[in-house]
């Protein structure tokens, strides 16, 4: 059974890379191949000047992708060697890395900053694609008018690939996104770093990292729409590893965790709210063998013990904030990271219920086309009316099983 729904998860990706091309941009002609141009035609014609129809062939993949992967990952253990963990991954990544990036345009961004630096010789921190009105990309680019929101590092990371594929739009674009699944793999060695250090999951079954890193809005919004936010993520947790693994004053372990953690808050910024929680381990790991107040040694080991819990309820702060604009799909990647090592079972469970919930926060807009305040306030309660739900749900339980236990006690 294991095996069919794995097959039938494939399958449903496989359909999913194809459907992606039907919200290719119409300025933009990834390749003049004959066979390839005749499918976009195709895809153009049937799904891009039809949108109910392409909405809800969406949600149709969604709600398919989400009730296999229940099935697959959530309802089954997985005890693997470890050539086929990675096999396991990469099998339902490969038609992904074949996608476009259907529901998102920031890597056009990515992009074009790096051009900006190697071609233009200008700081996309301070100038915006608009300042170069002659370049053909700028037709099928989004959010052409401001600066880069990121650190300088990503802007230094996406130099890289733009080199590699020597300016070439469409050569660029793929190196891109098999840069987002070395990003994947960067995750992984994270977490088996973060598993060697933490007691209460020393034996952790990668069952509980696919439960991460097959979820849908994970691989939709990281390989196929190629997002930056596990290079954030990554060196973030492996911060937190190596401070895990410290037991004395060693200075060139604390040195690296904190360097590692400003990495990842110079590509974005979200990852500060992390700083309380390295502070509390460090205090809890470090100074523990010095005469601190009590209530500061009883926060720090309670802070040490739920880190995981903590960082999605401090990373989920700054989604709320005018600085995020919106509460975007992708930044949830921010949060799904943490479930391997999370302690409150109804945290995780509101994590997977947000991460149906924030894929289908594209439908509005997809069916209308574009934004208005009127869209963006149906997306607020696509995304958040469900998460609400089941917290209510969760709390009634709760209540409930605390009144049977009390009862049964007296």
């Amino acid at each position: 059974m294991k095996k069919v729904l794995a097959g039938f998860y494939f399958i449903l990706f496989s359909v999913y890379a194809a459907f992606s091309y039907s919200l290719t941009d119409p300025n933009l002609v990834l390749t003049s191949w004959k066979p390839y141009w005749q499918f976009q035609q195709f895809m153009w014609q049937t799904f891009f000047n039809n949108a109910p129809l392409l909405t809800h062939t969406f949600i149709a993949l969604i709600a398919l992708l989400f009730i296999t992967y229940f099935f697959l990952v959530l309802k089954t253990p997985w005890q693997l060697h470890s050539k086929k963990k990675w096999l396991i991954v990469l099998a339902f990544v490969l038609p992904l890395l074949l996608s476009y990036n259907a529901l998102s345009y920031d890597v056009f961004n990515y992009i074009f900053n790096a051009k900006m630096v190697l071609i233009y010789h200008a700081n996309p921190h301070q100038q915006v694609a608009l300042d170069f009105p002659h370049d053909e990309w700028i037709r099928f680019m989004h959010n052409t008018n401001t600066p880069a929101p990121y650190g300088y590092l990503w802007t230094g990371i996406s130099l890289v690939p733009f080199l590699i594929g020597f300016g070439k739009f469409t050569v660029t674009w793929v190196i891109f996104r098999l840069f987002s699944l070395l990003s994947v793999g960067l995750l992984i060695f994270s977490f088996t770093k973060l598993a060697e250090t933490d007691q209460h999951k020393k034996n952790l079954l990668w069952s509980e990292f696919l439960v991460v890193l097959l979820n849908p809005l994970f691989l939709i919004e990281v390989i196929s729409n190629s997002h930056n936010d596990l290079w954030m993520m990554a060196p973030a947790i492996l911060s937190l590893a190596i401070l895990h693994q410290t037991k004395t004053l060693h200075l060139k372990k604390i040195f690296l965790s904190a360097l590692l953690l400003v990495c990842s808050f110079s590509i974005k910024l979200s990852t500060l709210v992390l700083l309380p929680i390295w502070a509390a381990i460090f205090i809890e790991r470090i100074l523990s063998e010095y005469q601190l107040p009590k209530v500061l040694r009883q926060l720090t080991s309670f802070v040490h013990t739920h880190y995981a819990d903590f960082a999605v309820l401090f990373l989920f702060v700054p989604l709320l904030t005018p600085r995020s604009q919106q509460f975007n799909p992708w930044y949830l990647v921010w949060l799904l990271v943490w479930i391997p090592f999370l302690r409150w079972s109804w945290l995780r469970n509101a994590l997977l219920v947000l991460s149906l919930s924030s894929l289908l926060r594209y439908v509005p807009w997809l069916l209308a086309g574009g934004y208005s305040d009127q869209i963006l306030l149906e997306q607020k309660a696509i995304t958040f009316i469900p998460l609400i739900i089941y917290l209510l749900y969760a709390s009634i339980s709760l209540l409930l099983s605390r009144n049977s236990q009390t009862s049964s006690v007296e």
